[in-house]
């Protein structure tokens, strides 16, 4: 959806730049939108755009499709004459936010792999090897070690118990995604996250880069400092970014300044960004600053995640070397006990 959403943004400024009408431009993009959904969108867009409504009106009735910034970056355009300028600014700001999506994704792909892969052998070994060897060991009038107990022991309890155990993990994930849905647990989630020692740094570069590309692209479009703030506000991810947000928004209405606000919460928004939004305010070039810090933090995002994978992969592999040594021992060590006992007779 957010590629289709990149496409259209960047498409439809093009061709109102070109001088297409704007009806007939939205039935165009329809009908090359590969999406069902978003095609739905845009006919039901271009049809309200037919009977007399606004573009970002017309927007606003598909909430799950256009968003909050997508409508008021569209309406300010509309406002200020600059629809095909705001339409370049949304879809830069899209396309950004798209490439760090995909950059965490790619992050993440190797340790998932890993991870299922590692899973499988774990249920192959588990359900149709170990079975058969744990059952020999029953048998065999030795003392088994701790490593072979605890082997036979949750193997035994996997075969016999495992439609439980699934269910248990799906109603513990399902609880979990029910429990975050609420903003007060969310909220707490959220600051637990950004307290964490090593993924703290990636979740607060990640907000402060959306926060400023955000705010920029909003006050660049000419949507208003405050109701800008709003908006940024509701469309980062964190809850504790949402709350202080809106807490400097209060302080801009009773005349002060962002970086004023910003300063009160340091431990999520750093002196060094404080200052920078300082500069901008104090300079006129507010929008600028903040394109700057976009791209800084962006770049930490990409600096960070590649610190991660460099971390995970080591970690993921060990953590599978040892589940392979630990079984390997648990078969090993009694068949090596028993020809010994053998021997010895």
């Amino acid at each position: 959806m957010l590629e289709e959403k990149i496409r259209f943004a960047e498409h439809l400024s093009l061709m109102i730049k070109g001088g297409v009408p704007l009806g007939e431009a939205l039935e165009i993009l329809a009908a090359e939108s590969q999406s069902k959904i978003f095609k739905k969108a845009l006919g039901g867009v271009s049809k309200k755009i037919l009977s007399g409504e606004s573009l970002a009106n017309s927007l606003e009735s598909y909430p799950k499709v256009f968003d909050k910034f997508f409508y008021n970056v569209v309406s300010a355009g509309e406002k200020g004459g600059t629809l095909d300028k705001n339409l370049k600014y949304l879809s830069s700001q899209l396309r950004q936010e798209f490439e760090v999506k995909n950059k965490i994704k790619g992050a993440l792909i190797y340790p998932c792999l890993v991870i299922v892969m590692a899973s499988g052998i774990a249920f192959f070994v588990s359900f149709f090897i170990l079975p058969k060897i744990t059952g020999l060991f029953k048998t065999l009038a030795i003392e088994l070690p701790l490593a072979t107990k605890i082997l036979i022991t949750s193997t035994s309890f996997l075969r016999q118990y495992w439609i439980l155990t699934l269910a248990a993990i799906i109603f513990i994930i399902l609880l979990f995604r029910i429990i975050l849905k609420f903003n007060f647990s969310r909220f707490y989630f959220d600051k637990i996250i950004l307290s964490l020692p090593f993924l703290s740094r990636l979740f607060k570069n990640m907000n402060l880069a959306r926060f400023s590309r955000a705010l920029g692209t909003l006050l660049k479009s000419g949507v208003p400092i405050v109701e800008a703030l709003e908006i940024c506000a509701k469309v980062l991810p964190n809850e504790v970014y949402k709350k202080n947000i809106i807490s400097v928004k209060f302080q801009i209405e009773r005349g002060g300044k962002i970086n004023q606000g910003l300063k009160n919460f340091p431990g999520i928004f750093p002196l060094v960004f404080s200052q920078m939004v300082a500069v901008g305010e104090i300079t006129g070039s507010l929008e600028e600053s903040l394109s700057y810090l976009a791209e800084f933090h962006e770049r930490e995002v990409d600096s960070t995640l590649k610190n991660i994978s460099g971390i995970i992969e080591p970690v993921l592999l060990i953590l599978v070397g040892v589940f392979v040594a630990f079984i390997a021992m648990a078969i090993i060590i009694p068949i090596y006990r028993f020809t010994g006992q053998l021997r010895f007779r």
